[in-house]
């Protein structure tokens, strides 16, 4: 258990590995952005072994992150770790891969990349054509052998999330799924995380890449209440979807400082009840960042 509440607002490490870093000085300066969120108060990081900038360097992201959490002078335990597991790429093809035996020797790999315990993994995206009892309990015989302290899931429909609280015994912790201005399917599930006590992730809570840099023109009502409360479109997205229920924690993803201090005004900004309806009544945008996927 970590000993701070949950922050309003997490951090999503994927972008710090777009490219290779070369040497300790730059692996250093990647985790000095995870250092400049962790001290902002963004006191939860989520990571993926599959995060990397090739097939070779699977484990990538989750380098950086163990060394960002490692040298922070705040203390580990101040910090939840999130990893992922469950995708694999060779050959530069991807496919999900839920089995047991699949599931535990990432969670093994996991573990040394980050060169800790994680305090969640979750299962990435779920390979529907294995079983999903099965998944699950290859997440909690992982947890039970020592790789992790709790287990989580991701990208996943309410159905598979009751069943797989019903296989765990309750024992889901976070649940991590596309929600944005932009993508609001699933919203059952983010409602049944707060029933459950769940924590609940929306990736990619900005809408992504060009959309995040241009959000208040695409959804003029954000702008609106940006100006209402003289602050940013993209603090006003991020304190819409911390408020929307009990537990949940939005992970706009970092490259640089710069969008770090980018995020602060959405930490103390607290939206009415009018600004709430007028945002959720706002029409979604064009979908998942990732469609495809």
């Amino acid at each position: 258990e970590t000993e701070n509440p949950w922050p309003r607002i997490g951090v999503g490490a994927m972008h710090l590995s777009r490219s290779h870093y070369s040497d300790a000085d730059e692996l250093g300066a990647r985790a000095s952005v995870l250092h400049a969120a962790f001290d902002a108060g963004l006191t939860v990081v989520d990571t993926a072994d599959i995060y990397a900038p090739d097939d070779e360097n699977v484990g990538h992201n989750e380098r950086i992150v163990g060394e960002a959490v490692r040298t922070w002078s705040g203390g580990r335990e101040q910090l939840f770790l999130l990893t992922k597991n469950g995708l694999r790429r060779e050959g530069g093809n991807w496919w999900r891969d839920s089995s047991p035996q699949w599931l535990m020797h990432a969670a093994q790999r996991s573990c040394e990349a980050l060169g800790m315990v994680p305090d969640c993994i979750a299962v990435h995206r779920v390979n529907r054509e294995q079983s999903w009892t099965e998944c699950v309990e290859g997440l909690m015989a992982a947890r039970d052998a020592g790789y992790t302290r709790s287990i989580g899931l991701s990208n996943v429909t309410l159905e598979e999330l009751n069943h797989a609280w019903e296989v765990s015994g309750g024992s889901i912790v976070v649940v991590e799924n596309e929600y944005s201005p932009r993508m609001r399917d699933g919203y059952d599930v983010l409602v049944r995380c707060a029933e459950l006590g769940i924590v609940y992730l929306p990736w990619s809570p900005l809408g992504g890449g060009d959309e995040a840099a241009q959000l208040g023109d695409i959804y003029p009502n954000f702008e609106l209440v940006a100006t209402r409360h003289d602050s940013t479109a993209q603090a006003v997205a991020l304190a819409w979807l911390a408020q929307l229920a009990q537990g949940v924690i939005p992970i706009p993803g970092f490259s640089r400082i710069s969008s770090v201090e980018a995020v602060r005004p959405a930490l103390d900004l607290r939206l009415s009840d009018e600004d709430m309806r007028l945002l959720t009544s706002t029409p979604a945008g064009s979908g998942s960042v990732f469609p495809g996927l």
